[in-house]
C-alpha cells in the first residue's frame, strides 16, 4: 500500500475529509474528571479514575471529547503496536495474558503497561468476551496519497461498526491504498469497528465524513474507473473494463448504494450467487470483489 505517514486534516490535494480534523498536540493517560468512580452493589470500588475515563471511550461523546479510542483483542493491540506505536496511549492487561510484549520496547521509549483485574477488564471492555488485553490510542488517521493511489473503497452509509472493521480488513488484505467513507457511515473509531479490523483502523489511509459525490468526481479525474456494487449490475468484476486505477463503491447493508452514486459509477458489478440467496454481507462482498480485483491487477 502507497502511505503517506502524516496525518489528516483538510487535505488540499484531494476532497475534504479527514479522521478527526487537527492532530491533537497531547499524548496522556486517560483521565476522568468525574470526582466519584464506578462502585458495584456492596459499595465496593470498581475502578480509579484512570480507568473509568477508559471505559468512557465505549461512548462516541467521549471519544470525540478526549481525541483516543478503544482497541480489544490480542491480534488488534499487537498489530496497532507494530503499526501505528506512535498512536498508542498505553496499554491494559489481565495478569497471565498471553501476547507478544516485546513489542513495547521494540523502539527506544517504552510503552505504559498496566496490569488490572479481570473485573476492572470487565468493567473498560466493551465485549463480553474478552481477551484480556485493551489498547488507548489517538484517533488519528493516515493522510491518503492521492498521487500514489491505486486502490480505493468507497463506503456510503455503513452502519455496522463490525461490518466497517472488516471493510479495512478486506481493504489491506487485497492491497487497497484508501478508504473513503461517506456521510452516514459510523464512527470508524468505534471499539467494535477498531476490533473488527484487526487495529488496521490506524495502518490504512482513510477520510471520513465525506460527500462522496464529490469523491467520485475527483477520482474519476484522477483517472480512476468506479465500480459500484448492485445486485441488478450487469457485468461481473471479471469482465469490467478497467483501467490502472479503480475505487469500489460498496453501499449500506439495508439499502445498498444509493442510486445517484451508482448512477455515477462507471460500472455495475454483482456477484453470482445460488438461487435462493438475495444477498451477501457488505464486508463479504467487497472481499469477494477485492479479491478479483487484486487477481486482475496484479
Amino acid at each position: 500500500m502507497n502511505r503517506d505517514r502524516g496525518f489528516s486534516g483538510e487535505n488540499p490535494q484531494g476532497p475534504r475529509g479527514g479522521g478527526r480534523g487537527e492532530v491533537p498536540s497531547w499524548k496522556r493517560r486517560p483521565h476522568s474528571a468525574a470526582a466519584r468512580v464506578a462502585k458495584d452493589e456492596q459499595g465496593l470500588l470498581l475502578m480509579d479514575q484512570e480507568l473509568r475515563a477508559v471505559a468512557d471511550l465505549k461512548n462516541e461523546k467521549a471519544r470525540e471529547r478526549t481525541g483516543q479510542y478503544l482497541v480489544e483483542g490480542v491480534k488488534a493491540v499487537e498489530t496497532l503496536i507494530d503499526n501505528a506505536r506512535e498512536n498508542v496511549v498505553a496499554v491494559y492487561q489481565t495478569e497471565g495474558t498471553e501476547w507478544n510484549k516485546a513489542l513495547l520496547t521494540r523502539v527506544p521509549g517504552k510503552l505504559p503497561l498496566r496490569v488490572v483485574s479481570s473485573r476492572e477488564m470487565e468493567q473498560i471492555s466493551s465485549t463480553k468476551t474478552q481477551q484480556g488485553l485493551v489498547a488507548v490510542a489517538m484517533a488519528r488517521a493516515l493522510r491518503i496519497n492521492w498521487e500514489a493511489a491505486r486502490r480505493i473503497t468507497l463506503v456510503d452509509a455503513v452502519q455496522d461498526p463490525g461490518n466497517l472493521g472488516a471493510l479495512f480488513r478486506t481493504s489491506a488484505a487485497f492491497g487497497f491504498d484508501a478508504i473513503v467513507l461517506g456521510k452516514g457511515s459510523v464512527d470508524p473509531f468505534n471499539p467494535r469497528a477498531a476490533r473488527g479490523s484487526a487495529g488496521l483502523v490506524a495502518s490504512i489511509p482513510f477520510e471520513n465524513n465525506v460527500r462522496l459525490e464529490q469523491t467520485i468526481e475527483f477520482l474519476r479525474n484522477k483517472g480512476f474507473t468506479i465500480v459500484g456494487t448492485s445486485p441488478h449490475g450487469k457485468d461481473s468484476i471479471e469482465n469490467v473494463a478497467l483501467k490502472k486505477k479503480v475505487a469500489i463503491l460498496v453501499g449500506n447493508e439495508g439499502k445498498g448504494s444509493s442510486s445517484n452514486l451508482l448512477d455515477l459509477c462507471d460500472a455495475k458489478v454483482r456477484i453470482a450467487m445460488a438461487g435462493g440467496v438475495e444477498s451477501l454481507n457488505v464486508a463479504v462482498a467487497h472481499g469477494i470483489l477485492a479479491a478479483g480485483l487484486f487477481q486482475r491487477m496484479e
